[in-house]
């Protein structure tokens, strides 16, 4: 670590230069002598690289380039997007043996998606029949085509203010994109929501909502810096959601999802499986392909929660067969 400077690494967009923003904050919450400065790093996932959706397509896109300078000394500390980290151990190992762990995760901001229309005011229940949809994630795809079949989901990408500005221009041609309500709520733009989309129509990505502040595992000093501003109750859920997905070998492409809540000392963790993440073939519509399921247990054992629950959906969907 650097004496009184901490370098922050962090992709170029605006919303993760919002979450950056945001980490800086709270740390200074906790030490106001801290300085901090902000090293931007580009990702291949912010040049397009590794778009399929295809499983296990992608999975660092838009950390790896972060990894290494954390590894390589240039930065001190990483804030990712826990949706954009690969679903391994929380302690990473380099080819070199060095060690990134995910020191903290700040309170969750909310993990729900939401609807933003073009003509603005309307649901997921008043779209027009045969409404075209804007999204990046499959998760969502197949969800909403479960929902409502005579969608027409449309792949699109960019950051989030972009996209909002080219649907309401028309450039998409859709009625409505789909985004996540934490990116809208840290760029300041929630009034562009028109609907927060309940989980029942579409389960939430792993992770989704909360940030992951990453630094090598052997810098104690700013391992204990960070370490402050780790909340328990986002730590233990997201570690039941992380364990469910890992089972699936999944990356924020895959169609699966999940929620876990905590609240006196029980976890409640639901989750969501497409047919195509166990048969690792091209998703095909149609509600029979998702199957659903809820778990509850102490908070204790958060990870075990997540694999049984995994398990238990593998046994559902091998069975539809």
């Amino acid at each position: 670590m650097r004496i009184g400077n901490l370098i922050i690494g962090t992709r170029g967009s605006d919303l993760a230069l919002s979450q950056t923003r945001t980490v800086v904050e709270l740390l200074k919450n906790k030490n106001e002598n801290l300085e901090f400065a902000q090293k931007v790093i580009t990702t291949s996932g912010d040049e397009g690289f590794l778009r399929s959706p295809i499983i296990g397509t992608g999975k660092e896109a838009f950390t790896k380039e972060i990894d290494n300078a954390l590894l390589n000394g240039e930065i001190d500390l990483a804030v990712h997007s826990l949706k954009d980290i690969p679903n391994q151990d929380e302690v990473r190992k380099s080819k070199k043996h060095t060690m990134i762990e995910l020191a903290a995760f700040p309170h969750r901001e909310s993990p729900f998606d939401v609807l933003v229309s073009k003509l603005g005011g309307q649901t997921i229940d008043s779209l027009p029949k045969g409404a075209r949809i804007g999204t990046s994630s499959v998760r969502r795809n197949i969800q909403l085509k479960s929902y409502r079949a005579d969608f027409k989901v449309v792949e699109v990408h960019g950051n989030v203010p972009t996209r909002i500005k080219k649907l309401r221009n028309g450039d998409f041609n859709l009625d409505a994109i789909v985004l996540a309500e934490a990116g809208l709520n840290r760029l300041g733009i929630n009034s562009e929501i028109d609907e927060v989309i309940s989980p029942k129509v579409i389960l939430p990505a792993v992770g989704q909502g909360c940030l992951a502040i990453s630094v090598r595992s052997t810098d104690m000093s700013t391992k204990r810096i960070v370490k402050l501003i780790d909340d328990f109750n986002t730590r233990q859920c997201v570690s039941a959601e992380r364990r469910f997905s890992g089972e699936f070998g999944g990356g924020c492409n895959v169609p699966i999802a999940a929620l876990a809540t905590l609240n006196r000392g029980i976890i409640k963790l639901e989750a969501m499986v497409a047919r195509s993440t166990i048969e690792y073939s091209p998703v095909r519509n149609g509600g029979d392909l998702i199957v659903r399921q809820k778990i509850s247990g102490s908070a204790k054992s958060p990870a075990r929660l997540g694999k049984d629950l995994a398990l238990r959906l593998k046994k559902s969907m091998r069975a539809r067969k």
